[in-house]
């Protein structure tokens, strides 16, 4: 099962959609009323949905080809797909919460710290001014992500337009391949990636970046992918996403990307 017209649940998509509508039309009412009954849409008929919504089965065919679907049938495909808080915390973990809250803190502070200290690395830090000149020096930049990875994209984004510098960000999937397809020699991406599934999940995106000849920069633990061979700077973001704790080293990463660049140019 490919992700691509959702790149993560469609719940997201749907969020994404309602959080930056500019105009609050039949479109994003009809999100709304959605997202706000989501638990309830599984093993809904498109009239089922229509009422729901108080609007026509046209609309909903409507609505679902206006978020990029080819049609209600394919809208329902993903809908249909899961995703559970089961896939972010490991049984283990949420046996120790249940019984022995505190317990179960600790292990999630221990497994940060160590997070921590591996995306501070000497290793890191030494290729972290080479980054950003990188950056600087790139007539377009573009950030590339999905999921929870959208939102730090969207900090480096405020930050570095505070220092005058403009990075490209695109949540939906065509968006992106045609952001990719923009790039030059010039250029540079930033692919954030903590697993490293990104890479392999949307190839279409990867190829596209490679072919280009831009500068590439992968965030990433999985330093044991092979398509990394293929990017200019790697900066690992610490040695563990058990328990999802992977996003915080993710945006620390990020973080000092923007202090250097702060340091250096702004």
């Amino acid at each position: 099962m490919t992700d691509y017209k959702t790149m993560g649940s469609l719940s997201n998509k749907l969020l994404a959609f309602i959080s930056t509508a500019p105009i609050h039309d039949s479109n994003y009412d009809i999100a709304v009323a959605l997202i706000k009954n989501y638990k309830k849409l599984k093993g809904m008929s498109i009239g089922e949905m229509a009422e729901l919504c108080y609007v026509s089965t046209a609309s909903i065919s409507r609505f679902s080809r206006f978020l990029g679907f080819d049609n209600f049938k394919e809208f329902k495909y993903y809908l249909e797909q899961e995703f559970s808080l089961k896939d972010d915390y490991s049984r283990q973990f949420y046996a120790v919460l249940c019984n022995d809250e505190k317990m179960a803190i600790a292990m999630y502070r221990d497994e940060l710290i160590e997070n921590i200290y591996s995306t501070i690395s000497p290793e890191n830090m030494e290729i972290i001014p080479d980054v950003i000149h990188a950056i600087h020096n790139s007539s377009k930049v573009v950030y590339f992500s999905h999921h929870f990875l959208w939102d730090i994209g969207r900090f480096f984004q405020g930050k570095m337009i505070l220092m005058g510098k403009y990075v490209e960000q695109y949540l939906a999937y065509d968006a992106q391949v045609e952001s990719a397809q923009s790039l030059g020699k010039d250029s540079m991406a930033i692919v954030c990636t903590v697993g490293g599934s990104y890479i392999s999940r949307y190839s279409k995106i990867w190829d596209t970046i490679t072919a280009s000849g831009c500068k590439i920069l992968v965030i990433t633990q999985n330093l044991s992918n092979a398509y990394l061979n293929n990017a200019d700077y790697v900066l690992r973001c610490g040695l563990s996403n058990r328990d999802d704790i992977g996003k915080y080293s993710a945006m620390m990463m990020t973080d000092f990307l923007i202090m250097s660049y702060l340091k250096e140019y702004s």
